[in-house]
C-alpha cells in the first residue's frame, strides 16, 4: 500500500540498487541461440525471485512506515517486491507502486508470466496502492495486509483481485543486460559493481572511473567538464550509459549531480554518502534535470569475449580430465588448472594454477548480481571455510567446471552441493 514515511533505514538500503529461417544463414543461427538464451535467462531470473519471495514467508511482517531488510523483516508491499528483485541483481530502483508501473511494458490480464508485477487499486482508480508478483497458475505472491503478512493469493479467490486490478508490467528482460550486453550494459553493470566501494570517489571520479574501465576517456575534473563531453540527447531519448545531470534548485542551469542511465528511467547516482539508485519520474529529478549527454559512440551489441569464454569451457566437455597436474597436450587438469587454461586461451592471464590463489585476481561480486564469464570459488567440505575448487558462471544459475570426480560438468548454483561450498566470485573480464 501506499507509504506516508520511511525509517532512516530505508535510506540507507537505497544508498547502499518467432524466428522463421527460410535458408540458412549463420547470422541467423547466431540470432536464434542468443534469443532462446535470453528466455532461459529470463526464466531462469523468474524463479530465482519466486523463491526469494516465498523463503520470506512467515519472517516478514506487514509496515508502511518501516523498511528493515534484515530478520525480522519489515515491508511494505511495494518494498518487499524492490528488496526481492534487488537480491537477485535486478533493480527496480524505486519503492513506489506509481513508478513501477511505468517501467517495463505493459501486459493483457491473463496474459502474464511468471516474474511480472500486478497492481490493484482500492479505489478502483488508475492509480495504483498495491502491487504483487505474478508466480504462474494465476497466482501471486505479495505484502498484503497487516494480519496475511506475505501470502500467496489465487487471482480467482476473492473479488478484490478482480474488482481492484488495473493492470500489469513485464519488467523481465527490460531491467536485464541485452544477451549480448551492449557497452550501455556493461557500464550499467560496472557501476552498480562499484555501489560498495564508491564513497571513495567524488561523483566526476566515480564516472570518469566507470568509463574508463569500459574503453571511454572522459577525463573530466568537474561536472561541468564532464557536461561538455559527447553529445546532447533528449530526456525522452534517452539509453543506457547516458550522462543525466541536474541541478540543486528548480531552474538553475548549474550541475549539481550526474548520473548514469540505467535504462527504464532508472538512475545509478553517485553522492557523498554513496552510490544510489533512483528513478527520473521522481520530482526531484524531473524538476532539476538539465540536460542528457551521449558519450558512447557504438551501443550496439557485439559478441563478448564471456560468451566465447564459456563456449570454449564447455567444448571441453568429455575432452578434459582431472588430475593433479597441469598438462595442455592431454588436458589433463586440476579444477583450478582447468580454468586457468580456459581463461589463458582466451587472453586472460590468472596468474596462478591454485584456486586460493586464482580468487585473489579480479573484482568481487556478489552471487546476486553474477554475469557469464565470473570465476567462482569453492570449499570441498561443505564448510566454506576453505577454497579448494573453481568454476565458470555461464549465465541461468548454471556454472561449469572440471569436477573432482574427473569430468566437465555443469550443475545449477542452486543445487545442494554448489549452495554448501560457495564461497566468492570474482569479475577478470572488463566487457
Amino acid at each position: 500500500m501506499k507509504r506516508k514515511l520511511f525509517s532512516a533505514a530505508l535510506v540507507t538500503c537505497l544508498s547502499v540498487s518467432s524466428l522463421t529461417v527460410p535458408l540458412y544463414n549463420p547470422s541467423q543461427t547466431v540470432s536464434a541461440a542468443t534469443t532462446q538464451t535470453s528466455q532461459q535467462a529470463v526464466a531462469a531470473k523468474a524463479e530465482q525471485l519466486i523463491q526469494t519471495a516465498k523463503s520470506l514467508i512467515g519472517k516478514s511482517t506487514y509496515s508502511t512506515a518501516v523498511y528493515k531488510p534484515t530478520y525480522p523483516y519489515q515491508f511494505s508491499c511495494a518494498t518487499f517486491l524492490m528488496y526481492i528483485f534487488e537480491k537477485n541483481g535486478v533493480d527496480l530502483a524505486t519503492y513506489n507502486e506509481d513508478f513501477m508501473m511505468q517501467q517495463g511494458t505493459p501486459v493483457a490480464k491473463g496474459q502474464w508470466q511468471k516474474g511480472d508485477l500486478l497492481f490493484f487499486s482500492s479505489k478502483k482508480s488508475k492509480v495504483p496502492d498495491h502491487v504483487a508478483m505474478y508466480i504462474g497458475d494465476n497466482k501471486v505472491i505479495h505484502m498484503a495486509d497487516p494480519k496475511q503478512n506475505i501470502v500467496i493469493s489465487d487471482m480467482n479467490s476473492k473479488p478484490y483481485y478482480t474488482e481492484s486490478y488495473i493492470g500489469a508490467r513485464r519488467v523481465l528482460p527490460s531491467l536485464m543486460a541485452s544477451n549480448p550486453a551492449t557497452k550501455g550494459d556493461n557500464i550499467v553493470s560496472l557501476a552498480y559493481d562499484l555501489k560498495k566501494s564508491a564513497n571513495k570517489y567524488t561523483s566526476t571520479d566515480f564516472v570518469n572511473h566507470v568509463y574508463k574501465n569500459n574503453g571511454i576517456t572522459l577525463n573530466a575534473s568537474s561536472l561541468k567538464a564532464l557536461q561538455s563531453n559527447g553529445t546532447t540527447v533528449s530526456r525522452s531519448n534517452l539509453k543506457k550509459g547516458d550522462l543525466v545531470f541536474f541541478s540543486s534548485s528548480i531552474g538553475s542551469s548549474t550541475p549539481a549531480l550526474v548520473a548514469i542511465y540505467a535504462g527504464d528511467h532508472r538512475l545509478i547516482i553517485p553522492t557523498s554518502g554513496g552510490v544510489i539508485s533512483r528513478v527520473l519520474l521522481v520530482d526531484y529529478y524531473n524538476d532539476r534535470f538539465i540536460t542528457a549527454k551521449r558519450v558512447l559512440t557504438d551501443n550496439v551489441s557485439t559478441a563478448p569475449t564471456a560468451d566465447k569464454l564459456v563456449n570454449f569451457a564447455s567444448s571441453l566437455t568429455g575432452k578434459a580430465k582431472f588430475g593433479y597436474v597441469y598438462n595442455e597436450n592431454t588436458l589433463t587438469f586440476t579444477g583450478a588448472g582447468f580454468t586457468y587454461y580456459v581463461y589463458k586461451q582466451n587472453g586472460i592471464d590468472l596468474k596462478s594454477k591454485m584456486a586460493a590463489q586464482q580468487s585473489q585476481v579480479g573484482t568481487a561480486v556478489l552471487k546476486s548480481n553474477l554475469k557469464k564469464g565470473d570465476l567462482l570459488f569453492f570449499s570441498l567440505d561443505n564448510k566454506r571455510t576453505r577454497i579448494s575448487q573453481t568454476g565458470i558462471y555461464i549465465g541461468g544459475n548454471q556454472f561449469i567446471s572440471l569436477s573432482t570426480t574427473g569430468k566437465v560438468v555443469t550443475q545449477s548454483m542452486s543445487s545442494t552441493w554448489a549452495s554448501q561450498n560457495f564461497v566468492k566470485a570474482t569479475r577478470v573480464l572488463s566487457n
